[in-house]
């Protein structure tokens, strides 16, 4: 059986921004230092039950203000022993059971200590025990209900989270559903991260075994597909919601076996990210790293060997743990983010994405809602920066194989004029550190956004494409608090809204964010009944247009989009749809800030050089 972990321990030192952020979010764990609090809910009893009639298993949950929550619960064995590295082994209590789902489950193995942000979850429960399930609905729902199944991927960097953290509740998302007329059901995901979930070497590939994370997700949303029913969900509506590595796995899943073995779900939105945010695929890089962390634990034998594996398979969970850890975050700092990550295997990953997208040879017929955030790359600099070297060496971390050509062509295509206008007297911030951070957006999540959704168009994956670009934030006054305000709309900005939440640690919660989170989470819910992403009030985001309405022979002959629709959610313009193209002028003022960005241009030559990326 494994062990539950419950460490304390001090995250390692960074000299850069991101040893702000780690050592701030410590302390504003801290709630004598919270300058706001959240109030706690109310439990409703009797305990809510559903009892699943194919395999006699009955599931007790609670009702917290009207919404059930079903934790904890099991769709894989335990990942520990001869089970570490494999592929899930799926699970059903024998029947007669009744599984306690009143509280969550421990996380998959991962770094232990103070939140990773002060918006999210200190980590102290880690179990290989963890392949698991949270299920929320109305309490109004039945088991006839037949609902849209709205299931979550959370991002993480492979590296951290889970679907218990805070940033996921899903109580506002439902309720907000339900108060429109789309009811839905919720569900997340833990999946095994790190080098639980990504280890790689010869023997796992020959026997079908790497990727273990990605074959975990799968065969979550298979458990879903098959036993959703019986708490009132559709299986055949499921809509597969992912957020940065999460909807990289989406995009994943949409490619995997060449697309000849289908995916289990109907629909899917793709939240800052896509295949192509996993850089590198065809690398030894994970290979590498799985063979450092053996030999740091004592198994010193062949590291493409079945040998290691089965050493690998003997060695402590903590030390294991530990001991990838600290190689990710001191390779990767601060988190450790795609030290491990999905590889090519031959298997699961046939081919490079890009590759397979460009050969039509992915799942098709799935409706897609793609996004990005404004900011999405301010992460990825530190605010001084004032070099072209320190701009290029704010993504060469994690992209290994640009020419010195095509770096070259990249600061061409983002001359620091560009940004000067970014820069404020009340921010400590460059114009080569805004210039470091657009540049590591577009790389990480809007080109690869676009390319993902542009082939899947083009070669028969859907017309039902839609694209939306997040221009606001609850975010602002906590990172004014942590001394980091010029990352604005960051990465992860958007989330809070898909969960129509409020942000603990002293986020944006007014009356207007609020507003804004309900017709954002609402659109979720619209896009799951009908695949159109209208909400039912349908004031403020009725016209919303597909992202390529040019369905000819000719547009679609084209290796990049001349022109794409988006729609722009919050922001100085307010919400609306807006076209980027590079025919003619832009006609809107929200055109004309997206102009400035030369998505086409700039998106048009990253995605020109995917085998260097290697995505």
């Amino acid at each position: 059986m494994a062990s539950n972990l419950s460490i304390g321990r001090q995250p390692l030192v960074f000299l850069s921004i991101a040893t702000l952020v780690v050592l701030i979010a410590m302390l504003l764990n801290s709630t004598s230092l919270y300058p706001f609090t959240l109030f706690s809910n109310q439990l409703s009893y009797p305990y809510p039950k559903v009892t699943n009639s194919h395999t006699g298993v009955t599931y007790r949950g609670i009702n917290v203000n009207g919404i059930e929550h079903f934790q904890n619960i099991f769709y894989a064995e335990d990942t520990s022993g001869a089970n570490r590295f494999a592929p899930p082994v799926p699970y059903t209590p024998p029947r007669g059971t009744t599984v306690d789902a009143t509280a969550a489950g421990a996380w998959c193995p991962q770094f232990v200590g103070g939140a990773p942000l002060p918006f999210t979850s200190p980590i102290t429960n880690v179990s290989e025990h963890c392949l698991s399930l949270r299920i929320a609905r109305s309490s109004a729902t039945s088991a006839s209900a037949n609902l849209p199944v709205l299931v979550y991927i959370h991002g993480g960097g492979n590296a951290l989270g889970s679907a218990s953290d805070q940033l996921y509740q899903p109580d506002g998302l439902v309720s907000q559903a339900a108060s429109d007329g789309q009811p839905v059901i919720y569900v997340g995901i833990n999946y095994r991260l790190g080098i639980f979930g990504y280890a790689t070497n010869k023997a796992l590939v020959a026997t079908k075994q790497a990727n273990a994370g990605l074959r975990d997700q799968r065969a979550a949303l298979e458990w879903i597909r098959d036993n959703i029913g019986a708490f009132g969900g559709d299986p055949g509506n499921i809509i597969a919601v992912g957020q940065s590595v999460g909807a990289m796995s989406i995009g994943l899943h949409l490619i995997s076996y060449s697309g000849t073995k289908g995916v289990p779900f109907q629909k899917a939105m793709i939240m800052s990210g896509a295949s192509g945010t996993n850089f590198n695929i065809m690398s030894d890089l994970v290979a590498g790293n799985t063979a450092t962390v053996a030999r740091s634990v004592g198994c010193t034998q062949n590291p493409d060997s079945q040998a290691t594996v089965d050493c690998l398979r003997k060695v402590p969970l903590e030390t294991l743990m530990n001991s990838s850890v600290d190689l990710a975050r001191r390779t990767r700092p601060p988190f450790g983010e795609l030290a491990f990550y999905p590889s090519y295997d031959g298997d699961f990953i046939p081919d490079r994405p890009s590759v397979l997208l460009r050969k039509g040879a992915f799942v098709k017929g799935i409706p897609l809602r793609g996004s990005w955030t404004t900011n999405d790359g301010a992460w990825y600099a530190q605010p001084t920066i004032n070099d072209d070297a320190s701009v290029l060496a704010s993504f060469q971390t994690f992209i290994l194989g640009l020419s010195q050509a095509s770096l070259d062509r990249i600061l061409a295509l983002y001359p620091v004029s560009d940004f000067t206008h970014l820069v404020r007297p009340d921010e400590p911030a460059t114009a080569q550190y805004y210039r470091a951070a657009q540049i590591n957006r577009d790389l990480w999540f809007t080109c690869p956004v676009i390319d993902f959704t542009w082939q899947y168009t083009r070669f028969g994956g859907s017309k039902n494409v839609r694209l939306y670009d997040m221009d606001q934030t609850k975010f602002g006054p906590i990172f004014k608090y942590m001394g980091v305000p010029q990352w604005r709309v960051s990465h992860l900005s958007d989330v809070p809204y898909f969960f129509n939440e409020d942000v603990a640690a002293g986020g944006d919660n007014s009356p207007p964010q609020r507003a804004l989170s309900a017709l954002l989470s609402g659109s979720a819910a619209a896009f799951a009944h009908t695949g159109n992403p209208t909400t039912s009030r349908g004031k403020t985001l009725r016209d919303w247009p597909v992202a390529y309405p040019d369905q000819s022979r000719q547009a679609l002959s084209q290796v990049y989009p001349d022109s794409f629709n988006v729609y722009v959610v919050g922001g100085p313009e307010g919400n609306g749809p807006a076209t980027v193209s590079s025919r003619g002028a832009a006609s809107s003022a929200r055109e004309q800030a997206l102009a400035r960005e030369k998505l086409i241009e700039r998106c048009g030559f990253i995605n020109s050089i995917l085998a260097e990326i290697g995505v």
